[in-house]
């Protein structure tokens, strides 16, 4: 059994609950989703900008990057000419 059917046992002569609710509990859901991926985006920017900082000079160097392109990088919008 699901959450569903138990309110459908509690309350069958108000189907109209029913649906608000679950109408409600789907938005919770989709928001719930929503934030779980914003957060593993930014958990993810994160790392990159740690491991981006853990390379000296010379590597960065060797990419084409100057430690300032760093931020640019994490922020989205580093262009290169």
């Amino acid at each position: 059994m699901n959450l569903f059917e138990d309110v459908r046992l509690i309350s069958p002569g108000q189907p109209h609950i029913v649906r608000e609710m679950s109408v409600w509990l789907s938005r919770l859901h989709a928001g719930l989703d929503r934030l779980r991926a914003s957060w593993m985006a930014r958990r993810q920017r994160a790392r990159e900008m740690q491991e981006l900082h853990a390379f000296s000079d010379k590597e960065l160097w060797d990419l084409g990057l100057g430690r300032s392109d760093v931020f640019t990088i994490a922020n989205g919008t580093y262009r290169r000419e």
